[in-house]
């Protein structure tokens, strides 16, 4: 359910610490840029241009017109080719292979046509579009969703049962995501799903599937912290809930759309805090095991920090994404030096014999727009545990929201039955061929800003009731906004990525100051299907 966004932000950090590359794109930048533009950090926007990255660090750059063939997947035309230190190696009328390249970049028009050789891998530019009031006011809070799903005609976007593959900013990070949709469908039924792109990105999808568990009576299901999905005949709500002694129990005692929440420190945005929980241990007297459900999501605190990374990288953000894909161990290095530094939802349970805290897990989904609710199995064996049941939840103050919180009993896991859309319409006509590249295993579905699709299923007849879950998998690509060009500060990215505490901490004032107005501002700013004129600004169908 990732933002978009997530604590990926820090790969595209990592690439300033080699400095040779560096100087070997500023030497590349000059051959294109006057010595004006560079000194205001500006791209000649006038020109039409397509940057081509391969799998071997070279990036071929095509200027003025070029052609994309859609039968050989190749782009050709008036380039020249630069070699991974960007020396220019050749140049002339080039042609490319589209499986060769990981990513390009321009600043054209996106056509979806091309047969998925451009549109599916390409970051664009937006030089020449005027981005909304509210962007420009608040360019950190703009919005950025990744696929967002509704199983109603609700247009509140707080109100979306799901988001979808929140991490994954680019191909190489393509990963399935499961989400609770929190909806209980009639065996055969026909169920809708409604998918939207509201953000300034492409987004890549291989497929939107449900997953179904029947349910009966009072029974519950849960998808857990470890990918498996358990069923629970007894969930119990807490009876105290207390951060720094503030009883918030009226919070998170049952889903009604009020939710938990605190404002970042205002000196230090790595900042801890607690909630303790207690649970009335009678209630939870089984030999089964047990489980903590908490229905949460993030606030807008790692998109603030994902488009700054982005904006710090300016003109160079194919170049140092491109490198990213390229370095599955530098991936993994820079995603541990984040999440080491913010953390998930740590949870302990309080051991009355040994009169200590002990750990559980976590929980950790990224996206700040549609709670999940999730289970975490518990380690310790707490069926015992005489009056009270204390659990401690722990996490960084400002980054987290909570609507939820119940203790299950753990009655068994299960496998769910899964099934696919059998209709598929984008903007109300019939899309035959998006269903086929849905359901294909060797082509994805493709969506632009402002695009709506409405799924549809069909329930299975096996069973009077199913509890629904989603699963969506794929990749986003966010587009550079061109008020961020000018944020360009290569030393502010290598700091984000050297020392994270230490650059948040620094950041700390900025943040604060727009917090209280961030959610609001990202909900007005997002890509509604109404927005004609900026859709065709930026993409064609045709």
């Amino acid at each position: 359910m990732n933002k978009c966004q997530a604590v990926y932000f820090i790969v595209l950090m990592t690439l300033l610490s080699c400095g040779s590359y560096t100087n070997h794109y500023d030497t590349f930048r000059k051959m294109h840029y006057s010595e004006e533009e560079l000194a205001q950090q500006k791209t000649k926007n006038d020109s039409s241009f397509l940057k081509a990255h391969d799998f071997d660090g070279n990036v071929y750059v095509f200027l003025g017109d070029w052609k994309i063939d859609t039968s050989l997947h190749t782009v050709s035309g008036n380039a020249q080719k630069y070699n991974a230190e960007r020396n220019l190696i050749k140049s002339g009328h080039l042609t490319v292979l589209s499986d060769s390249v990981i990513l390009f970049e321009t600043n054209q028009k996106l056509n979806k046509n091309d047969g998925g050789i451009i549109a599916a891998k390409t970051l664009l530019v937006m030089y020449n579009v005027l981005i909304t009031g509210l962007c420009l006011s608040t360019p950190k809070a703009c919005w950025g969703s990744c696929p967002t799903f509704y199983t109603s005609d609700n247009d509140n976007v707080f109100v979306a049962n799901a988001e979808g593959f929140s991490n994954a900013i680019s191909p190489s990070l393509e990963y399935e995501d499961i989400d609770d949709l929190g909806f209980i469908a009639n065996g055969c039924k026909n169920f809708s799903l409604t998918m939207k792109n509201e953000a300034l990105e492409t987004h890549v999808i291989d497929h939107v599937n449900l997953a179904l568990i029947p349910v009966s009576g009072d029974g519950y299901v849960f998808h857990g912290t470890d990918n498996r999905f358990y069923t629970s005949s007894l969930c119990t709500a807490p009876q105290k809930a207390s951060i720094g002694g503030k009883d918030i129990i009226h919070h998170i005692n049952k889903k009604d759309g009020n939710e938990w929440t605190s404002l970042a420190d205002k000196k230090d945005l790595v900042t801890k805090e607690e909630l303790i929980l207690e649970f009335d241990a009678n209630a939870q007297k089984t030999n089964s095991a047990t489980g903590l459900v908490l229905t949460f999501r993030q606030t807008l605190m790692t998109t603030y920090l994902l488009y700054h990374a982005i904006s710090y990288m300016g003109d160079e953000y194919s170049d140092i994404m491109s490198k990213l894909e390229r370095d599955k161990k530098l991936k993994k290095e820079v995603y541990n030096a984040m999440y080491k530094t913010l953390g998930g939802v740590e949870v302990y349970f309080f051991d009355e014999r040994k009169k200590n805290w002990e750990y559980q897990g976590e929980f950790y989904e990224t996206g700040p727009i549609a709670s999940n609710t999730q289970i975490l199995p518990f380690t310790s064996d707490i069926g015992n545990t005489p009056n009270k049941i204390k659990i401690k939840l722990l996490f960084n103050k400002g980054l987290w929201r909570f609507a939820d919180v119940r203790l299950a009993r753990i009655d068994t896991f299960v496998e769910p039955e899964w099934i696919t859309p059998n209709i598929l319409m984008l903007n109300d006509t019939l899309g035959a061929e998006e269903l086929l590249n849905l359901s294909s295993d060797d082509k994805r579905l493709i969506t632009f800003p402002g695009e709506v699709y409405d799924l549809k299923y069909k329930i299975p007849c096996a069973e009077d009731k199913y509890h629904v879950f989603l699963s969506s998998k794929g990749y986003y690509l966010e587009w550079m906004r061109s008020n961020w060009l000018k944020d360009k500060n290569l030393y502010k990215l290598h700091q984000m990525f050297k020392n994270p505490k230490k650059w948040l901490k620094k950041e700390t004032e900025k943040y604060t100051f727009y917090e209280s107005q961030m959610e609001e501002d990202f909900k007005n700013s997002r890509i509604q299907q109404s927005d004609k004129k900026l859709q065709n600004l930026l993409y064609s169908n045709h």
